[in-house]
């Protein structure tokens, strides 16, 4: 008698507590039933992955609103905000104009490289859609020149980036520009600023190009130390020092 008596205060017990255990009544297992049946019934919540992961939760449709508003520069044919792809998207230059790192003349980046990232991102933007008329008719897009130095002048892209001047040296911080705009000069004055300057950080180094185009046994000596033909460049300017002979840029 004693061992029912227990028995029947554990069950009494028990149940409650079992119930309590799995979430209560047999009316609240049905109530999370059906809101477990309703998973997914419900419209998605759908966020702007661009605007989610950029610093200041600038949209693709701002960016473009400010390129076609900026003052500076002249208008292009797609509204491409340099200050939303590198200071927003952390893009480098190099992305894009790596070939300057390989020629003499900076090219502008080809529609396919575009489109790498554009078959997806942005695809149902305006400007997105008419970079894809370039793209699907083979044809380049025509970009407006902004950077033009004389027919008379060279401005190898390759040797000063492998002297490791930095970009903004010559373009400025193209990363606080909407629309980009001619941010130097390039007057004479201008570069020969550069090229004599021979402070301590600068990044300037000589024309690695024209050592190896002309080597020091095919340079004779005794030839002027500012002329129209190159010395020992190394020897004359340092390794911290643009050439500054007129052939270094006028060939």
């Amino acid at each position: 008698r004693h061992r029912l008596i227990t028995a029947a205060v554990i069950v009494t017990i028990g149940l409650p507590l079992a119930f309590i255990g799995f979430g209560g009544t047999a009316s609240d297992a049905t109530g999370q039933e059906a809101a477990a049946s309703g998973v997914g019934q419900e419209a998605p919540v759908t966020l702007d992955p661009i605007k989610e992961f950029t610093p200041t939760g600038q949209t693709a449709d701002e960016a473009i609103a400010a390129h076609e508003n900026a003052t500076e520069g002249p208008e292009q044919p797609i509204p491409f905000n340099h200050r939303f792809h590198s200071q927003e998207l952390q893009m480098q230059c190099e992305y894009c104009h790596g070939s300057s790192e390989q020629t003499a003349i900076a090219v502008m980046p080809s529609v396919d490289l575009c489109m790498g990232c554009h078959r997806i991102v942005g695809a149902n933007l305006e400007p997105i859609q008419r970079l894809r008329g370039y793209y699907d008719s083979g044809e380049p897009v025509p970009w407006e020149r902004v950077y033009k130095v004389p027919e008379f002048v060279q401005f190898p892209h390759r040797a000063h980036i492998r002297s490791q001047v930095e970009c903004e040296e010559c373009h400025g911080k193209v990363e606080e520009m909407d629309r980009i705009y001619q941010y130097s000069s390039l007057k004479m004055g201008w570069c020969l600023d550069c090229h004599w300057d021979v402070g301590e950080d600068t990044d300037v180094a000589t024309d690695r190009l024209l050592i190896e185009q002309y080597p020091p046994i095919e340079t004779p000596d005794e030839r002027q130390p500012i002329g129209l033909y190159p010395r020992r460049l190394d020897q004359q300017y340092g390794a911290n020092r643009g050439p500054i002979d007129c052939f270094a840029c006028h060939y």
